[in-house]
């Protein structure tokens, strides 16, 4: 069975210290995944590996995992997965923006296009298009 990142964080009531105070998983979604301080995705991604390499003390005989190693590896699991969604969402909304700014220019083209093909027409053609619209 495998385990659902956010039931287990729920359930367990998963913290994550940041440099503004212990997070809650609905809070990690506020956070920037950059900033000029400490208060980002990246820091508390650092801070939950560290916990997470610490809780994972060499063993080579003992293979089992403890509570606090299994709490504190799904800790970073969660972490990375708010980030690479961002992550995501910040890579749809530059293609979303490209794409924008793409049918603008083919759209001021086309309408380039239109008006020089309207401008040769003949006067008695364009009279009659005029008509046309009366």
């Amino acid at each position: 069975m495998s385990i659902n990142l956010f039931e287990y964080a729920t359930r367990n009531k998963l913290r994550f210290p940041s440099a503004r105070g212990e997070l809650t998983v609905e809070q990690l979604w506020d956070v920037p995944l950059r900033s000029r301080d400490e208060f980002n995705l990246n820091s508390i991604a650092k801070t939950a590996s560290k916990a997470w390499k610490d809780a994972s003390e060499e063993n080579f005989v003992e293979t089992t995992k403890t509570p606090e190693h299994t709490r504190r590896e799904l800790a970073l699991e969660l972490v990375k997965y708010v980030i690479e969604a961002k992550l995501a969402d910040e890579a749809a909304d530059k293609k979303r923006a490209e794409n924008k700014l793409e049918k603008e220019r083919l759209l001021k083209i086309l309408a380039e296009k239109q008006a020089g093909a309207l401008s040769e027409l003949s006067e008695k053609e364009l009279q009659a298009r005029i008509a046309a619209l009366e």
